[in-house]
């Protein structure tokens, strides 16, 4: 634990979801290699297309519509009747079963492992103070076995900009009826949680596992592992 500044008790929590209460990247690489197979086993109109060609039918749609990177589930919603149609299938019955293989999508993405400590440091912060999960990503809490420790769930998507933006950040200081400088923000990524959260106002716990460069914008305080929050703020 490394701090950059002078450390002042807080009163609320708000939690990244993705790569810092678990590691995200098996996990994704999982549901994708679930995804290629599913669609080119259940549907001819892409049994043909493989991991790259799906990566290329969502760049098209990105470059064409740049407001989807905003919007994770629709963006793959999108993605999967695009690839659909281009093999074929009627635009209304790609959009169904676009929406039904998505929904498959969703229990592979969400299988993720949480670790039991994890889920002991969360219960304890629960407790104690009232947390906030804002997210980049679709993740399913309920299935993911993570809704119960936060009081406000909130993601980016219909509507509502990705991290670094102000807008899911916005949303967490209303459900909390607090200033931001109240508010710590504990997260992984130096761009969306680090950047967002400082520009924004609120307190930052930076989680650098990984052991990246320290950033330009520093933050309050640096966690090697998520654990060091319990001596924080317990």
């Amino acid at each position: 634990m490394r701090f950059y500044r002078r450390w002042q008790p807080v009163s609320a929590i708000t939690f990244d979801l993705d790569d810092t209460l678990y590691d995200n990247r098996p996990t994704m690489v999982r549901a994708e290699a679930w995804l290629v197979a599913h669609m080119r086993g259940e549907y001819l109109e892409t049994a043909m297309l493989d991991a790259a060609r799906w990566a290329d039918i969502k760049r098209a749609l990105l470059l064409a519509e740049p407001d989807l990177a905003h919007d994770v589930s629709l963006s793959r919603r999108r993605q999967l009747q695009a690839g659909l149609e281009l093999g074929g299938m009627a635009p209304a019955q790609a959009q169904a079963e676009a929406e039904r293989v998505f929904t498959l999508f969703m229990a592979q993405r969400s299988e993720v492992e949480v670790a039991p400590q994890t889920h002991q440091l969360l219960g304890q912060l629960a407790e104690r103070y009232p947390l906030v999960a804002i997210t980049n990503g679709n993740l399913d809490l309920e299935w993911a076995g993570l809704a119960g420790y936060f009081r406000h769930v909130h993601r980016a998507g219909e509507g509502r900009r990705m991290k670094p933006e102000a807008d899911l950040f916005s949303l967490a200081l209303a459900d909390l009826n607090l200033p931001p400088q109240q508010v710590l923000h504990v997260g992984d990524h130096p761009i969306t949680d680090l950047l967002g959260a400082r520009r924004h106002g609120l307190r930052c716990a930076w989680l650098n596992e990984r052991g990246l460069a320290r950033p330009a914008q520093l933050p309050d305080v640096e966690l090697s592992r998520l654990a060091e929050l319990g001596p924080l703020l317990l």
